[in-house]
C-alpha cells in the first residue's frame, strides 16, 4: 500500500514563521515553566505531570527531548523521530511502528480534536487513542494511503469503495458528529483496505450533514457520476440528497 503516513499538507501558516519570543507571547507564556534553570527551549504546562515540547526542530531548529507517558516516564528525542505530517494545527511524529504523536500549536484545536477522537473510540473509522497530554495526542499510526492519492492514481471508483464511504458517513452519524463531511486527503485506506478518518477538529463545531466537500472533490476528479450511480442502488435516500452536487 505504500509508505505509512498521516496525510497532512505543508502549510506556511504565520505561526511557523514566529520567532520564539513572539510565539511565547501569543500562546500565553505564563502557562509554561522551564524544565531546568538554564535558558532552555524545553518547557511544559506547569500544572501537568506529562511533559512534552509544543515546538519542534522544524520550527526553531533545535533538538528537543521530552518526557511523555505518566506511567512510563519515557524520554523521547523528537529530533530522532521522523516527521510524518505537518499542517497549520501541529506536527506529527512517528513514535513506533503503530503509534504516532501529534503535537498541537493551539490549545483550542487540541481540545476539539481530542474530544472527537475520544468520542470515536467505539468506531473502527477513528484512529486508536493511546495517550494524551496538555498539547499532544498519541494515536494509531495508519499504514496506508490517502483516498485522494489512491483515486488520483487509479482514476476509478469501485462499488466496494462506495459502500465503505457510505458506511463511513453512517458511522459519523452514529458518533453524533455534526460534521459528516471530510476531504479526501483526510480519509486513509489502510493495508487491509479499511477506511480511517483523521483531522477531526470540526467534528462537533461544523454543521454539515451532507458530505459536500467529499462530493465536490470527487466531481473534480471526474468520479462523482460513477460514484453516484453506485449510491443510487446502494442507498437511494443518500442519492436524492447528494445528486444535487452533481447537478450544480
Amino acid at each position: 500500500m505504500g509508505k505509512p503516513y498521516f496525510h497532512y499538507h505543508d502549510d506556511h501558516d504565520e505561526d511557523y514563521r514566529l520567532r520564539k519570543s513572539a510565539f511565547f507571547k501569543r500562546y500565553a507564556k505564563k502557562k509554561y515553566q522551564f524544565l531546568s534553570g538554564k535558558s532552555s527551549d524545553q518547557f511544559v504546562l506547569s500544572n501537568s505531570i506529562k511533559k512534552i515540547d509544543l515546538l519542534n526542530d522544524k520550527i526553531f531548529g533545535h533538538s528537543s527531548q521530552k518526557l511523555i507517558g505518566e506511567k512510563e516516564n519515557k524520554l523521547i528525542d523528537f529530533k530522532k523521530c521522523e516527521v510524518v505530517g505537518r499542517g497549520k494545527d501541529g506536527v506529527i511524529y512517528q513514535l513506533t511502528s503503530n503509534q504516532c504523536i501529534k503535537v498541537f500549536f493551539k490549545e483550542e484545536v487540541y481540545k476539539r480534536e481530542l474530544e472527537a477522537i475520544q468520542a470515536g473510540q467505539s468506531s473502527s473509522i477513528i484512529p486508536r487513542l493511546y495517550d494524551y497530554g496538555p498539547n499532544y495526542i498519541v494515536m494509531e499510526y495508519i499504514k496506508g494511503i490517502s483516498l485522494a492519492k489512491y483515486l488520483k492514481k487509479n482514476r476509478q471508483i469501485t462499488q466496494s469503495l462506495v459502500i465503505k464511504l457510505i458506511n463511513l458517513c453512517d458511522e459519523l452519524k452514529k458518533l453524533n458528529f455534526s460534521r459528516r463531511d471530510t476531504e479526501l486527503r483526510h480519509v486513509l485506506m489502510n493495508e487491509q483496505g479499511n477506511l480511517k478518518i483523521i483531522d477531526l477538529k470540526r467534528a462537533f463545531t461544523s454543521n454539515r450533514p451532507i458530505p459536500i466537500k467529499l462530493l465536490t472533490e470527487l466531481k473534480e476528479l471526474k468520479l462523482l457520476k460513477e460514484f453516484l450511480s453506485y449510491v443510487k442502488d446502494i442507498r437511494p435516500s443518500f442519492y436524492k440528497k447528494w445528486k444535487k452536487v452533481n447537478d450544480g
